[in-house]
């Protein structure tokens, strides 16, 4: 598959991310492992200390939340979030798959991808969020002729992370008899390249590339330019799943009640956020200025104003307690994206496998990938039932 890299490994969201001026846990990451600290709150004991790794980015942001409304030290537990840089993707990629740090929050498929390639043993604890809509493919109109000059190679698709679910993404749009007549298209034989988000622009602009595959708000100079937004992760929910994640000895070191705390923590702060079990991706009216400075100035760091924060939490689709437990606790392996209006939710299980597969498909070197042994959602599962009980 003729995919290239015209950049370094670019950041996943580096117009949300690239404001950001101070590196936040510089220092921290490189500490030795070691059991999970602790720490004592005033004038009583010692809570065990988890460090949780993320980048600044709506989904994540019930890690924030949580944080500051004490949910997690109500559970008797200190979280640390170590909070990446502007570009920090890697880091953070690389920071969960050594046990630098004790967990982490990212895309799902660019972790399996990362596991496969690399023979890293990551274990998924339980997915979170999906990205819907933020993800966008755009095509240089007229649609038709781009898709006919991406398939004799003369123009490029640009994308922002040739990891798998985003090729994925791609490859979903270029099969969709329901939006085209049918291209027959395969992803893995088009002339893809990876690009940092200004090169997508460039790139696209110049012409040189006909398809991309950008995130907003990086994608808007496209749009404005014509651009013609053709799908997004919306189209295909579920695509670009988001969830927890961490080195599988680290995680044996640690020990699940640590990552139990952490999701009863989590799932508190979505419900302080959006209300009981909620429906539909609103914010709670009572705590909805409070919830948008808090991700403003903590997801963000402050290099974001609230009305932006509003606006990024409106192209995720954070999972009530209700879905986290349709799509972690669903032990079916073969449910594919394609079949959402049919089976209903793709359940992790299904979605690992997907995607597995299509490393496997894309790079047929890469390690296969343990279902028993990658996903374990015990800590999760056990954090919903004691939380129904209350």
């Amino acid at each position: 598959m003729p995919i290239r890299s015209d950049a370094t490994r670019p950041a996943r969201r580096q117009a949300t991310i690239s404001r950001r001026t101070a590196f936040v846990g510089l220092g921290s990451v490189a500490l030795a492992l070691a059991l999970p600290g602790c720490s004592s709150t005033e004038g009583g004991p010692a809570l065990p200390k988890l460090r949780v790794g993320t980048v600044p980015w709506a989904g994540w942001s019930p890690l924030d939340v949580a944080k500051a409304k004490g949910f997690f030290e109500a559970e008797g537990l200190d979280v640390e979030v170590v909070n990446f840089e502007a570009g920090g993707d890697t880091k953070l990629t690389d920071a969960i798959a050594d046990g630098s740090v004790d967990c982490g929050f990212y895309m799902q498929g660019t972790l399996l991808t990362y596991a496969m390639q690399r023979k890293s043993p990551i274990v998924f604890l339980g997915e979170v969020d999906w990205s819907y809509g933020g993800d966008q493919i755009i095509v240089r109109p007229p649609v038709e002729a781009a898709i006919e000059a991406i398939r004799a190679k003369k123009k490029k698709v640009g994308t922002y992370s040739s990891a798998a679910s985003n090729m994925l993404l791609l490859d979903y749009y270029f099969r969709d008899t329901s939006l085209h007549a049918g291209w027959s298209l395969d992803v893995t034989t088009t002339d893809v390249v990876e690009r940092s988000a200004t090169e997508l622009v460039d790139t696209y602009l110049s012409g040189e590339d006909a398809v991309s595959l950008n995130a907003d708000p990086d994608s808007k100079p496209q749009i404005e330019a014509g651009g013609e937004v053709v799908a997004t992760s919306a189209t295909y929910p579920g695509i670009l799943a988001e969830g927890l994640m961490a080195n599988r000895e680290r995680y044996v070191t640690v020990g699940p009640d640590a990552y139990k705390k952490l999701f009863s923590g989590w799932i508190q702060a979505v419900r302080y956020m959006y209300g009981a079990d909620h429906k539909r991706n609103t914010l709670d009216l009572a705590h909805r200025d409070e919830v948008l400075d808090l991700v403003s100035q903590g997801t963000f760091l402050g290099n974001v104003t609230t009305d932006e924060a509003s606006g990024y939490l409106g192209n995720v689709r954070i999972h009530s307690l209700s879905k986290l437990e349709t799509v972690n606790l669903d032990k079916r392996e073969d449910v594919l994206l394609a079949e959402y209006g049919t089976k209903g939710l793709q359940p992790l299980r299904s979605h690992i496998r997907e995607v597995a597969a299509f490393v496997k498909r894309t790079d047929p070197k890469a390690d296969d990938f343990d279902l028993a042994k990658g996903i374990d959602t015990g800590p999760l599962e056990a954090a919903i039932s004691e939380l129904k009980a209350r």
